[in-house]
């Protein structure tokens, strides 16, 4: 009985066999994208202009090249620039020959587009600060404290010059973080960008995540800046109260001494309302919310 049936899985087989053997021996019409690749350009130079991700190659060939052809690796259709620099017209059909792919038995009968721009330009370097890619969520009463703190914050890039002179940041791929509710670090990957090398390819970024809360300091003495040795200002009144909002951990250490209100002098001489509005320095990370009162009367005394 287990004769049996190996001998008629093996005729099985063997049927299959031969019926895709014979399938594959007859003509086939395929239709493939491939990604584009330039080769030969001269050493210092690269390709400034965008070039389309992809052209369309329409084959014709028996089934057993296809089918190696689809089960090979992701192939590129190569355009070769021979050492030339400058603006270049390539013919997609007078580059076939530099393809490794491309052989008898395959038959191109179409390519889109026919013609490629290639502008090939020289290389050149520069610096740019890394401006990380975020789609943050943040639990309910929680937010950024501080800046989003990236290291290092600047990456050095390779490239056509005629881009990267318009260039004045570089960004990471994008990260999305939910329920953020305390400080967070995580490596973050730079964008790859084509035609372009840079000297790193991760960074480390930190998140300042706190608790957003509001305080009042009060009696915040109000100065009055570049007034004349031979001149008083006397502010009515003299104290202000200022509320802000940040992280609690920032916020919690505010005092009085940490706030700065002034009046410049010539801001008094100038008025035409009889009031001054005074001028508010904060420690970093801090929103000013209100100051109460906003507005000062004032009365000048000269000696």
């Amino acid at each position: 009985m287990n004769k049996k049936i190996y001998i008629v899985i093996i005729s099985v087989l063997f049927s299959i066999t031969v019926w895709v053997s014979i399938a594959l021996s007859d003509e086939y019409y395929s239709t493939y994208k491939l990604p584009i690749a330039i080769i030969d350009l001269p050493s210092g130079y690269s390709v400034g202009n965008n070039l389309p991700e992809t052209i369309t190659v329409r084959l014709k060939g028996d089934g057993w090249k296809l089918m190696s052809f689809e089960l090979g690796s992701t192939e590129y259709f190569y355009v070769s620039v021979k050492g030339d620099s400058g603006v270049i017209t390539a013919n997609l059909l007078a580059n076939v020959e530099n393809n490794p792919w491309f052989t008898s038995g395959i038959n191109i009968l179409d390519i889109n587009p026919k013609n490629i721009r290639i502008v090939v330009e020289p290389i050149v370097e520069k610096k740019l600060k890394i401006i990380p890619k975020l789609k943050l969520d943040f639990k309910e009463g929680y937010s950024l404290a501080t800046q989003v703190l990236v290291e290092p914050d600047s990456v050095l890039i390779r490239g056509p010059g005629s881009v990267i002179k318009k260039m004045e940041t570089y960004s990471t791929k994008e990260i999305s973080l939910k329920n953020l509710d305390q400080k967070t670090n995580f490596i973050a990957e730079l964008e790859e960008l084509r035609g372009f090398e840079t000297d790193l390819k991760f960074v480390n970024v930190t998140l300042d995540v706190q608790r957003i809360v509001e305080n009042s300091i009060n009696d915040i003495p109000v100065s009055v800046i570049n007034k004349p040795e031979n001149v008083d200002v006397i502010l009515i009144p003299n104290t202000i109260s200022c509320t802000f909002r940040g992280g609690v951990n920032i916020l919690g250490k505010v005092s009085l001494n940490d706030i700065i209100a002034t009046v410049d002098y010539n801001s008094v001489v100038n008025d035409t309302l009889g009031f001054v509005k005074p001028e508010i320095q904060s420690p970093e990370n801090l929103n000013l919310l209100s100051v109460r009162p906003d507005k000062l009367k004032y009365v000048i005394k000269k000696f």
